[in-house]
């Protein structure tokens, strides 16, 4: 399990596109009174400007809209690749089967049928969870899978370090123990120890690095991410 030092978790970001604000304020309540972070946009322009800035985890977005449709946001978020993973869901309107196939050929994940009432409210709110929990059990298993690798590197790694690592702890024993008999080789006796020690620490580290459980990392220095090697080792 690979996971930070932070706090609570941040909200989940939800981007509401339509050019019907009526609509649109019903989903901003709703997702907002139930905790997750909610920009609104009216156009679709607006909304490929903001989700770079932005970056939200679900889109709700309008089909029918003036200038660029629902369809056209679709395929553009789709051709980046850093917004592979956002979950988009269509808002299309009863009766409009071919939308809602056309949708889906393009990279929407659902899609949800205007008018709203609010057991229709319900529906959004129970489909974007469902994708949140499904998303949750794919990145849960991808940070398994990426733990896993690192772990099998760092065994390797270990594995090769320690054993002339051993040789080297062993021999810097051998000659501390002989400088030790000799009166004219202090300086030498403290170079030797200092071999040892240092060769000793090394070791340490490899062994806990050996018996990490989960990644945890830090950041010393904002933007520069470590592994807190005492931390990784230690079960919660």
């Amino acid at each position: 399990m690979i996971q930070g030092m932070s706090a609570s978790p941040a909200p989940t970001r939800v981007m509401v596109v339509d050019d019907d604000a009526g609509y649109a304020r019903l989903l901003v309540d709703c997702f907002s009174g139930l905790g997750f972070q909610v920009l609104y946009v009216s156009s679709g322009e607006k909304a490929l400007s903001e989700i770079i800035v932005f970056r939200p985890e679900i889109i709700l977005l309008d089909i029918r809209m003036p200038r660029m449709d629902g369809f056209e946001v679709c395929r553009s978020i789709r051709r980046n690749p850093e917004h592979a993973n956002v979950i988009i869901i269509m808002l299309t309107s009863v009766g409009e089967v071919e939308d809602k196939i056309k949708g889906i050929d393009i990279g929407a994940n659902d899609y949800v049928v205007k008018p709203f009432g609010l057991s229709e409210l319900f529906e959004v709110v129970a489909r974007v969870n469902r994708f949140l929990d499904t998303k949750g059990a794919y990145l849960r298993k991808m940070e398994e899978e990426t733990f896993l690798t690192l772990r099998g590197a760092a065994n390797t790694v270990c594995h090769e370090i320690n054993n002339p690592l051993t040789a080297i702890v062993g021999a810097a024993r051998v000659l501390s123990m002989k400088l030790a008999e000799r009166t004219d080789a202090a300086e030498l006796q403290t170079e030797t120890v200092s071999i040892l020690e240092a060769a000793q620490r090394i070791q340490n580290i490899t062994h806990q690095l050996a018996r990490a459980i989960r990644v945890v990392t830090t950041e010393p220095v904002p933007g520069i991410k470590m592994i807190d090697l005492k931390a990784s080792a230690k079960s919660e």
